[in-house]
């Protein structure tokens, strides 16, 4: 998806939003989306109860115990 975006989203997004995706694939800064996945699946199976209702990022010291090893 982020490739598309790339390669066609100049075309229907506004142009500083597609630089960003543009920008953070030159820089190396895209994730896998298994590595974010596995987080969000992890939590989905076993999130804490204290985390009920806290918006967090999959990279966020919180998820930490929920990342692959």
């Amino acid at each position: 998806m982020q490739r598309t975006l790339r390669l066609m989203g100049n075309h229907a997004m506004d142009q500083s939003d597609h630089q960003k995706f543009v920008d953070a694939f030159n820089q190396g800064k895209l994730v896998k989306p298994e590595d974010c996945g596995y987080v969000i699946a992890t939590l989905a199976l076993r999130a804490p109860q204290e985390l009920t209702g806290q918006f967090v990022s999959w990279d966020s010291e919180e998820c930490r115990p929920f990342r692959r090893l």
